[in-house]
C-alpha cells in the first residue's frame, strides 16, 4: 500500500509538472504573437525613406491616425493605399479630404475611436463604421466635393 501511495504522489507531482509548463508555453506563445502596435507606417517608411510630395505625406498621415481606431490584427494598408501607382492623378486637395475625413471621426466629441473602448478589431469594421462616410463623397469644411470611394484600403 505505502508503495502505491508513493507512486501515486509522484505522479501527480509529474502531472502537476507537465501542465505547469504546457501552461507557460502557451501563455508566452500567445503574448509573443500579439501584435500591440500598427506596423504598417513603419513599413511604408522603411520602404519609401523619402515622402517626396505632399499627396503622399497626406495619405500617411490619412492612414495611421485610421489605423488608431483600429485595436486588432488587421490595419489600413499604407503600403498598398499611398503606394505611387495608386496615388497617381490624385491631387494634394483629394488627399487633404481624406486626411481631414479620418481625422474627423479618430477626434469625433460623441465617440472618438481612438479610445481604447471606441476601437474596432479589424481595419474592414472601421471602414463599415467610422470611415463609412470616408468612403464615398465627402464635403470637406471648404465645401468642395471630393469622391473618397476605396481610398482606404486594408
Amino acid at each position: 500500500m505505502k508503495m502505491n501511495n508513493k507512486s501515486f504522489k509522484s505522479g501527480l507531482v509529474g502531472i502537476s509538472l507537465v501542465l505547469l509548463m504546457t501552461a507557460n508555453f502557451v501563455s508566452c506563445s500567445e503574448s509573443g504573437s500579439k501584435k500591440e502596435d500598427n506596423p504598417t507606417a513603419l513599413l511604408y517608411l522603411v520602404n519609401n525613406a523619402v515622402i517626396d510630395s505632399e499627396v503622399k505625406a497626406n495619405c500617411v498621415a490619412a492612414y495611421t491616425a485610421a489605423n488608431s481606431c483600429v485595436g486588432g490584427k488587421e490595419y489600413f494598408n499604407a503600403g498598398t493605399g499611398c503606394a505611387s501607382t495608386k496615388l497617381e492623378g490624385k491631387t494634394t486637395e483629394q488627399l487633404k479630404a481624406l486626411k481631414e475625413c479620418v481625422l474627423s471621426k479618430v477626434n469625433d466629441p460623441i465617440q472618438p475611436c481612438s479610445l481604447p473602448q471606441f476601437t474596432y478589431g479589424l481595419a474592414q469594421q472601421a471602414l463599415a463604421g467610422a470611415f463609412s462616410a470616408c468612403n464615398k463623397k465627402y464635403t470637406t469644411t471648404a465645401g468642395v466635393e471630393v469622391d473618397l470611394k476605396d481610398y482606404l484600403v486594408y
